[in-house]
């Protein structure tokens, strides 16, 4: 097999040699779970220093495709979505408009979400989602069960669009959703809880019936009726701290 560095620029071999596991991992020849030779192993299989491929190792690391451990071989880990979760978390504390931002973001992705999962939910997704909704009715005026539920709303949409890159940008949006959905739904002045869980159940309804169309308009009016909170909270910033 011939070696990923042997025409790679000088500077770019550790991007070579990550492209080359990357590409292993791809094609299923690397599993989860499967473990890497050692750097030392490495280095003279793909002869290069061990500094180039500590350096190759450490961007997958980074990438969350393998797990360094001290004294133990590196191992490749499954697809998960907690490198963008980590970059998310920290961009939106840098913005000044990082709520506004946030929901923007989620508003582009969950009226998309909503149109595929009428597309796409089968039965078992359906009827979760409904037991969701139920949810939320019995603690209609309980914030914090409210508030699981109404993330587990959001999330049960996401897994029912038979969409993984869709599903991952969700997840690393998890946390920014959860502190979002907290900081609106304790706006208890501009809070309609009846009004909140009716937006709810038109989006469950779309998806019940397999309606993509009104599944997206559901969710877009339900985003909509977040801006008065959003305008108050960006007037007045100690909103968000409740």
């Amino acid at each position: 097999m011939a070696s990923p560095t042997r025409n790679a620029p000088r500077g770019k071999l550790s991007d070579a040699i990550a492209e080359h596991f990357t590409q292993r991992i791809a094609t299923r020849v690397l599993r989860p779970g499967d473990e890497l030779p050692s750097e030392a192993e490495l280095a003279v299989q793909f002869k290069v220093s061990k500094p180039v491929v500590r350096e190759a190792l450490g961007s997958l690391a980074a990438l969350g495709v393998v797990e360094i451990r001290q004294g133990r071989p590196t191992t490749v880990q499954p697809l998960s979505s907690a490198p963008l979760d980590h970059f998310f978390g920290v961009a939106i504390r840098w913005s000044e408009n990082g709520l506004r931002e946030a929901l923007e973001l989620r508003r582009a992705l969950e009226t998309e979400t909503a149109a595929l999962a009428a597309m796409r939910a089968s039965a078992p997704f359906v009827d979760h989602l409904g037991e969701i909704v139920e949810k939320m009715r019995k603690h209609l005026f309980d914030l914090d069960q409210w508030l699981e539920a109404d993330y587990a709303f959001h999330m049960a949409l996401v897994r029912s669009t038979e969409n993984s890159l869709m599903q991952f940008l969700t997840e690393a949006l998890s946390d920014v959703m959860r502190q979002s959905i907290r900081i609106l739904g304790s706006q208890m002045d501009l809070r309609d809880p009846n009004a909140t869980l009716a937006r709810h159940e038109a989006i469950y309804a779309a998806v019940r019936k397999h309606d993509p169309v009104a599944a997206r308009a559901a969710m877009q009016t339900h985003f909509d009726a977040t801006q008065p909170a959003v305008l108050a909270i960006a007037r007045d910033g100690s909103r968000s701290q409740r």
